[in-house]
């Protein structure tokens, strides 16, 4: 699908869902490249338990735990573990922003203020970017019909840890097809 039409398709979904699937592009990216290590996984496991922080509380600790790469992609420095493995995986610091700061801007650009939609979608539109330039399929749209912008201020209807795995596995890379 060309990248205007999926992004027309996923205006109507939720911040949770957008980040969700820049999340997907994210991951894709780095399994592409080769970039394993440590802070990569707290990135991503930190990051998916975002939909399940219901209560304020809940939230503030989640929030509190971020991690090296999220702050990164909120423009703190390149953690000084992830260096060294730039180069060899072909990726500039420049890059590595860019594919971070989309689901971390996507949530931490919208969690104090109002929801931006238009923003937002810009972020997504930015890992779709990434994605082509990549070679990287596209995630589907089916598994996140049911959360919408419409809905809870734009971040969706809350959902179960049920749904949250069915869509960490749904754009995992095995289910894309790389």
């Amino acid at each position: 699908m060309k990248l205007d039409a999926y992004l027309e398709q996923a205006r109507p979904l939720s911040l949770t869902a957008r980040a969700a699937i820049s999340l997907h592009i994210t991951e894709a990216y780095f399994l592409k490249k080769g970039l394993k290590h440590e802070i990569v996984d707290e990135f991503f496991d930190h990051l998916w338990q975002h939909p399940l922080q219901q209560e304020p509380k809940a939230f503030s600790e989640w929030e509190a735990r971020r991690g090296d790469l999220v702050d990164f992609g909120l423009t703190d420095d390149l953690p000084d573990d992830l260096e060294g493995l730039l180069e060899p995986a072909g990726i500039t610091v420049e890059e590595l922003f860019h594919v971070v700061e989309a689901p971390v801007e996507i949530l931490w650009g919208n969690f104090f203020r109002t929801a931006d939609d238009e923003t937002s979608l810009a972020y997504l539109k930015n890992s779709l970017v990434i994605a082509e330039r990549n070679g990287i399929i596209f995630p589907t749209l089916s598994p996140y019909k049911e959360s919408l912008f419409a809905d809870n201020h734009g971040w969706g209807n809350p959902i179960s840890q049920i749904t949250r795995d069915e869509w960490r596995k749904s754009g995992s890379i095995g289910a894309l097809g790389h």
